[in-house]
């Protein structure tokens, strides 16, 4: 005869739930030791991130200003070339005058269309759509 089939049902299940609570123990350490890996690896990323953010702006204040400065650049050059070209003082800054406006009309409109793109219209119009079935 086997020799596991003598053993008493009640001493079988109290071996079977030490087993069971130990590796609940080592699953339970386990899963503290991920978590805390976890934790500071997200720490460290925010941390990057919270740094990456400041250069960003810092950067895109001086693409800014190097931009603006390149844009008065530009305008100093149409209104030589307008003085060039025979036009009065006064005329050759109606003519800058001109280019500010065009360039203002240009930035107006992605501006429209950037703040278009702030209502989700994606999101509306599924939303829409799932309504419309709905109501059918």
């Amino acid at each position: 005869m086997p020799a596991d089939t003598t053993k008493a049902p009640a001493s079988a299940g109290v071996s079977a739930s030490t087993d069971i609570s130990a590796a609940a123990v080592e699953w339970w350490k386990q899963a503290r030791v991920l978590a805390y890996n976890q934790l500071q690896l997200f720490t460290l990323e925010g941390e990057r991130v919270a740094i990456s953010m400041v250069a960003l702006l810092v950067f895109g204040l001086l693409a800014g200003l190097l931009a603006l400065s390149l844009w008065f650049a530009v305008l100093v050059q149409v209104h030589l070339f307008a003085l060039y070209c025979g036009f009065s003082a006064s005329q050759a800054l109606g003519v800058v005058m001109v280019a500010l406006l065009l360039g203002l009309w240009v930035v107006l409109r992605r501006c429209r269309y950037y703040s278009r793109l702030l209502r989700f219209p994606a999101t509306m119009q599924s939303l829409k759509s799932a309504v419309a079935t709905a109501g059918e």
